[in-house]
């Protein structure tokens, strides 16, 4: 490992009178531990005692992490080496007591075995890195460091700026824990230019990925969200990429972004469609979400959550320019974004919570979401991403197709693009979209679409809206087959009801997630075979299901239900007017 020395004489030096300042070290002692450790120098605080505190959320992750709990072996010294009083007073907050003029903070925290381990550690401010409660700007006024000793031989990637080997630094802490930090000996590094900006993919992992085709791909997708939004808001950019067994996501950041992907996908053209579709919608949250916010989300309050209505704006409308994006640029064909288009609308109207959870109340939901999510909820990435594909259309239509909902877009960047504060909670976004629709030479208001669509739950008007792109949404329907109206899944041999959709048969008869399916009519019930012995009989007929519950057996009868599941496809009309046929053109073209 490389010697801190130079955190040593950070700490030690002279105090100036009414400066503050904090500086983080951070190194992997052991990597097979899962523990980073961390020492945070603070220098000028002031009062009694001193709060620090870690995150309970990161930016883009809407949920509780509570990195607090992971926090071990804390301990705190002033300048000379005596030790201070630390102690826990709140869930994620220790006081610190007395203040001393220099106070250095040491700690263990555990990341856990995907984060840190012995090919790589991710260094994640957000669940590393504490900061002085109480101070605004927090955790200091002026620029951040952090040191980062890396073991012998592993190299260390971020988006930060670094200042010399192993120390980088950020103006505010904001910007400080939204830079992952990456340190691994087994890094494979792709470099590209595109307009005086230099992109990095980082990727971590064994994989058989076609590095120049994923290179190309990506360069296509910065080329054409950069385009859209009107230049690059940085010189440096890095992808990460870490290969699972899994699926792909991610999480946006300032001028990065964390990428999980199956290592293996390539020749899976679904696999792969969901990784470049992932890629795309991480790079468009540089401007939607992380300059382009709901009023409360930056800068940040990191002890608590953040609610707002608006991340079907942040999130869905992410999606739909993820996807636009790849069509535009010709990553993907016209042909995959339809079908992709009608994979959401399937999602959507085949989820019970469509007609009981709006797209706003579901952004609102997502930090304490209901026990029976599955029957009650939806996704605001989903149902935002069509609501973005239909507002761009409406706004098209009712303009001529002079205005879009990228014109909309580049009005709230211009307007409330970070530093800027973020637009208003209630009426900022349709406020945006009814001021460039006016301009477009629209007449009317948009409060209808609004109030029947993303604070109602009103069906959404697929066809009316796509008709204005020359398109058709087809819905069939496929072979009629038996089920007892439940949704299942498999563990271990084992065949679990999974969840209970209201006015079912399952939900009729009394069926309860969690239940396992042990036998059908007497006979051991086989997962893979269920469906099959299900579709033997008729409709009506009723069966005999034995079911564990807990400790308890119990024999469930059971009035079998046909389903008849639709599936939904959008196609290009060959009789739509030329007016609908340009519009399509014009808005799945990249523009000049």
């Amino acid at each position: 490992m490389r010697n801190l020395v130079f955190g040593v004489l950070v700490f030690m030096a002279p105090v100036t009178a009414g400066a503050q300042t904090v500086s983080y070290a951070v190194s992997v002692p052991k990597p097979t531990s899962s523990l980073l450790h961390v020492v945070m120098d603070i220098r000028g605080a002031q009062g009694a005692s001193t709060d620090i505190a870690m995150p309970v959320w990161s930016p883009g992750s809407y949920n509780l992490h509570w990195a607090a709990k992971n926090v071990q072996a804390l301990s705190v010294q002033d300048g000379s080496g005596r030790r201070l009083e630390a102690a826990m007073v709140d869930t994620s907050v220790w006081r610190i007591k007395p203040t001393a003029p220099a106070m250095r903070v040491s700690y263990d925290v555990y990341m856990g075995t995907a984060t840190v381990s012995d090919v790589h550690a991710t260094i994640i401010g957000t669940r590393a890195l504490m900061y002085l409660v109480g101070r605004a700007p927090y955790p200091a006024a002026g620029a951040l460091t952090v040191a980062v000793d890396a073991p012998t031989g592993w190299t260390i990637v971020t988006g930060l700026d670094e200042v010399r080997p192993g120390v980088f630094t950020a103006p505010d802490y904001d910007t400080l824990v939204d830079a992952p930090i990456e340190v691994s000996p087994n890094l494979e590094i792709i470099t590209f230019e595109h307009e005086k900006a230099t992109y990095q993919i980082v990727i971590h992992a064994r994989h058989n990925y076609d590095t120049s085709r994923l290179r190309d791909d990506v360069r296509k997708i910065v080329a054409e969200e950069v385009r859209l939004m009107g230049g690059a808001p940085y010189k440096r950019y890095v992808f990460f990429f870490h290969g699972t067994n899994g699926g792909s996501g991610g999480l946006e950041h300032l001028n990065s972004t964390s990428i999980t992907f199956g290592r293996y996908g390539q020749d899976n053209a679904d696999a792969y469609h969901r990784f470049q579709f992932v890629i795309a919608h991480e790079f468009f949250h540089l401007w939607n979400v992380k300059r382009i916010r709901p009023e409360i989300l930056g800068p940040f309050d990191y002890s608590r959550p953040q609610h707002t209505r608006n991340l079907y704006v942040s999130e869905g409308m992410t999606s739909y320019y993820a996807a636009l994006a790849l069509v535009r640029s010709g990553v993907w064909d016209r042909q995959t974004f339809y079908n992709d288009l009608a994979a959401n609308i399937q999602e959507l109207q085949t989820q019970p919570g469509h007609l009981l959870t709006s797209a706003e109340m579901s952004s609102w939901l997502t930090w304490n979401r209901p026990d029976d999510s599955a029957n009650v909820t939806i996704s605001y990435y989903t149902k935002g991403q069509i609501l973005g594909t239909l507002l761009d259309l409406e706004v098209r239509g009712r303009t001529g197709n002079r205005k879009s909902l990228d014109d909309v877009f580049h009005q709230l960047l211009a307007e409330h693009g970070l530093p800027k504060p973020g637009f208003a909670e209630d009426g900022g976004f349709r406020g945006a979209v009814e001021k460039i629709a006016a301009a477009g030479g629209a007449a009317g208001d948009f409060s209808d679409f609004f109030t029947r669509h993303v604070s109602g739950l009103d069906e959404l008007p697929y066809g009316d809206m796509l008709s204005r792109a020359g398109l058709t949404l087809d819905v069939t329907r496929a072979a009629a087959v038996r089920s007892i109206g439940v949704t299942t899944r498999t563990d271990a041999d084992r065949l679990l009801v999974d969840s209970v959709p209201p006015s079912g048969a399952g939900y009729d008869a009394g069926l309860m997630p969690g239940d396992i399916v042990l036998a059908l009519d007497d006979e051991r019930v086989m997962p893979a075979t269920f469906a099959a012995r299900l579709n033997d009989r008729r409709a009506g007929a009723v069966v005999k299901l034995l079911v564990m519950r807990g400790d308890r057996l119990l024999t469930v009868p059971v009035t079998l239900q046909e389903d008849r599941k639709p599936t939904y496809k959008i196609v290009e009309d060959p009789n739509a007017p030329t007016a609908a046929r340009a519009l399509r053109d014009s808005w799945l073209r990249p523009g000049p």
